[in-house]
């Protein structure tokens, strides 16, 4: 019998980040960065955990930059039908 994962966000993989929302990226990098500097981990754990916080990070940034994208095209929309808008009054 197999023991438990003491640290379930280490166990998943690159392409489980995909799935997880904003939100569970960051408490799982919050979590993380609160095992490394606790000293709840050795050495290869810290390193496995390091791994997979710069891939959180990394997920982390790309739902950022596609928000702001977002915004930016809803602002330039909106500044769209104001612009007409002023000129049909």
């Amino acid at each position: 019998m197999s023991k438990p994962n003491p640290n379930p966000a280490s166990s998943k993989s690159a392409p489980d980040l995909a799935a997880l929302s904003f939100e569970q990226a960051m408490e799982q990098l919050e979590a993380i960065v609160e095992r490394v500097e606790s000293g709840q981990v050795g050495l290869e754990q810290a390193l496995a955990e390091y791994e997979r916080g710069v891939a959180l990070v990394r997920q982390c940034r790309d739902v950022l930059q596609k928000a702001e994208l977002r915004v930016e095209e809803l602002s330039k929309l909106a500044a769209a039908v104001d612009s007409k808008a002023d000129g049909e009054a």
